[in-house]
Order: structure tokens, then sequence, then C-alpha cells
């Protein structure tokens, strides 16, 4: 990572007042993330916001999803989080920074801007997408959890075989499109963030078989 590499973070306890309470642990609802955005923010180097829990890193978590199927990959030995590397992963995510804000403010067109600019950063040209906010990722049993809270965003892909890895990106290698079913099935091969978006997709999906049945 670059050493002055200034990446977007939320007090902990700004988040908790926002929430009501202590952060929920898992995957769950919540405010949309324009209304986050409109607490204090702080750019800290990452090398500093990596090992303080008082700070949350925000992550947008992107999910690619077609006919009920996820978008699978691998995370190589060259990856920036090498805490993450050889593990299998549905999200595609990143870090905000100073770079992304507009006059060192990130808005919410800048956040939506990032989205995009992550999604360029590591696939090819992938056509029409349609993207949707399902709620939130935070993992405080390890290290790495302390510190990121995750955005998650389910993109629906209209053709799967327009989704590849861009080559000159970061170290990843696709394995095809899974069912939650087969995830599930192997969850201990993936990084967890990602069997927690799948379980926030299947509430999702309950919660939306259930309005119709109604």
């Amino acid at each position: 990572m670059p050493k002055d590499e200034q990446v977007l973070c939320l007090k902990r306890i700004d988040l908790e007042a926002s929430f009501g309470g202590a952060l929920p642990q898992g995957s769950f609802l919540g405010p949309q993330p324009e209304i986050l955005l409109a607490l204090p923010q702080y750019f800290l180097p990452r090398s500093h916001a990596e090992h303080d829990p008082a700070y949350k890193q925000i992550i947008p978590y992107q999910l690619f999803c077609c006919q009920r199927r996820f978008f699978v990959y691998q995370r190589g030995g060259k990856v920036g989080e090498q805490r993450l590397s050889g593990r299998l992963s549905v999200g595609i995510g990143g870090h905000i920074n100073t770079y992304d804000t507009e006059n060192n403010i990130l808005t919410p067109a800048a956040y939506h801007a990032a989205l995009r600019r992550e999604r360029i950063e590591e696939l090819e040209e992938i056509g029409e997408v349609s993207t949707r906010f399902i709620g939130w990722i935070n993992d405080d049993s390890d290290p790495v959890g302390q510190v990121h809270l995750g955005a998650v965003h389910l993109d629906e892909v209209q053709n799967s075989d327009s989704l590849r890895i861009r080559k000159q990106g970061e170290d990843l290698h696709a394995q095809g499109w899974w069912s939650a079913g087969e995830i599930m099935g192997k969850a201990e091969r993936f990084e967890k963030w990602s069997v927690l978006a799948v379980e926030l997709c299947n509430q999702h999906r309950t919660q939306a078989n259930d309005k119709h049945d109604e």
C-alpha cells in the first residue's frame, strides 16, 4: 500500500450513535450509506487506520449476480490485503481515498463514483449493471474486521460471459459463477465477509418472497 494513502474512516462512537447502540455483528440492515456520510469524516493514513479500532474504514463491497448465481474469484499472493491472500471471495471491495472526494468531503455522488471506480479498476467492461445497496457487514472477531465496515451492494449483471477480471488489476483469479448453496457448502474457503454478504442476499430474497406471497 502507498505509505501516504489516506483512507476514509468514521469514528466508532459516531457510528454507534447512528445505529442506536453497539454495532451489530455479522450482516444486517441499516441506514443507507448516504446517511452515514453526514457524520464527521476522517481521512487517516492507512498504516494507522489498520490498527486503530476506534475508527472504522468504510469499504463499499460489491457482489455480482447473474441468474441467482454469484461471481467467485480467488485472491492471489500479490493482493494488497495480505491477510486475505489465497481466500475465495464474491466481493470486489476497496478503500475510499482522498482523491475520491469533492473538496475533501465524500458526498453521496462521490461515493457512487468511487463504487464505479473500484469496479473499473478490477473488472473489464461488463455492460449494463443494476446496483442496489442491501445492508452492512461488521465482524469485530478478528483484527481485519475490527477496523472495517462493509457497505454491501448487489450488482445484477445481464450477461455472465461479459464479466472478466482486468489483467492489469489486482492479483485475482476467476473461479466461475456459484450458487449460494455452493458457496455456503465451502464457506471455510471463503473470506468471512463473502459468507456474510451471501447470507445478506438470502435474507433479502426471503423477504421479497414473503412479500410476494402476502
